[in-house]
């Protein structure tokens, strides 16, 4: 017999998923109040602070999206690769990097920059917590509580050597 699925609307945390908005909604207003020039109507075109925000906004609806719709089975297949290129790609920024006033953590794609130490913040929880999840792992063994924190570590050193 096979298991019944679970609907994915019907498992979203809907208190988390209301609680995000709010804050989406309140961070579009602080830059949009941040940014007004006075006599400056038009919050939705894209050469403002607060339409740039909003395409931001719209794109990470699309992208929560497609997160949604992976099987939880890929992430945990992935999680070491994912962890991994993000070290290659958290170091070559070091070099291919430009220099924003003293950092070197933006890297330029096209009209688009990035800061790949962003991106590095969620494969180093993603690693975490599937080593975590791992049957040898143990909070007493200071193997485990030593492999936790160079995995912490590591990226947060090639970071630091950004001058983020």
């Amino acid at each position: 017999m096979e298991p019944k699925r679970v609907s994915l609307w019907k498992s979203v945390d809907w208190t988390t998923i209301v609680v995000y908005l709010l804050l989406i909604i309140c961070g579009w207003f602080s830059v949009c109040g941040a940014s007004y020039n006075y006599g400056d109507t038009d919050f939705l075109s894209f050469g403002t602070r607060g339409g740039k925000q909003l395409m931001w906004i719209l794109c990470s609806f699309g992208l929560g999206f497609v997160l949604l719709m992976i099987e939880e089975r890929i992430y945990d297949m992935f999680s070491y690769v994912i962890y991994i290129g993000m070290l290659f790609l958290l170091f070559a920024t070091i070099f291919i990097a430009r220099d924003v006033k003293g950092s070197h953590s933006w890297i330029s794609l096209g009209p688009v920059s990035l800061q790949p130490a962003e991106f590095a913040k969620f494969a180093t929880a993603l690693v975490l917590a599937k080593y975590m999840s791992s049957y040898s792992f143990n909070m007493k063994k200071l193997k485990s509580v030593l492999l936790l924190a160079l995995f912490i570590l590591f990226p947060l050193g090639l970071i630091i050597m950004q001058k983020e």
